[in-house]
């Protein structure tokens, strides 16, 4: 595949992924991808047959990217404590890049559940959480902590690092926040939540 070929390419899925997480599938035409593109529908429709193909490929590269920074945390060779605090400076750190993707998803989930299902069941997630399992089991037979599921851990923990971008909006204008107040705190939640999730199971 050529040069010209690769950036053409690259060009429409950048141009789709921004107009997508702005309107959503439903809100999103052929048209407003080629606008955002400086191409054709033709020329879009060449490369990604159509805007259902285009967006499953889009989101489930969005959602890979989140899950593999997670599971790789998970899965790495560290303990309970550092895990967590991996994962919490991962998900805000990949939030903080691109804010907008908690409720690209949701809206998703919503209006078209059956392409985020997909995504969702070609990933290992119950092989990942059972290490984790495993994991916690050890540390609660030597009685570091008390026995929780690692499903329920990681929703306890992203519940704390994913709602601030949700609400990101309120929160900027309840709290008085610029762009910059509200990065900053955002990296002080980065020491605060590990802090609070692990005194919620310490025994």
């Amino acid at each position: 595949m050529s040069e010209t070929v690769l950036t053409t390419e690259e060009t429409i899925r950048n141009a789709a992924q921004k107009i997508f997480k702005q309107k959503g599938f439903d809100g999103t035409s052929v048209q407003d991808i080629a606008t955002e593109a400086g191409t054709t529908k033709s020329m879009v429709n060449y490369y990604f047959r159509t805007k259902e193909k285009l967006f499953s490929e889009i989101f489930h590269n969005e959602y890979r990217n989140l899950f593999s920074g997670i599971g790789f945390f998970i899965t790495a060779d560290l303990s309970l404590r550092e895990k967590i605090e991996k994962i919490v400076e991962f998900d805000i750190d990949k939030l903080s890049e691109i804010p907008d993707l908690p409720i690209f998803i949701l809206t998703e989930l919503h209006h078209n559940p059956e392409i985020v299902f997909k995504t969702i069941e070609s990933l290992p997630i119950l092989m990942v959480l059972n290490g984790l399992n495993n994991q916690i089991a050890e540390e609660v037979a030597k009685g570091t902590i008390r026995m929780i599921a690692a499903r329920d851990l990681i929703i306890n923990i992203q519940s704390l690092t994913i709602f601030p971008f949700l609400g990101r909006p309120m929160m900027m204008k309840l709290f008085g926040l610029d762009k910059a107040g509200f990065n900053a705190m955002l990296q002080q939640r980065k020491k605060e939540i590990p802090e609070i999730i692990w005194n919620s199971i310490k025994i």
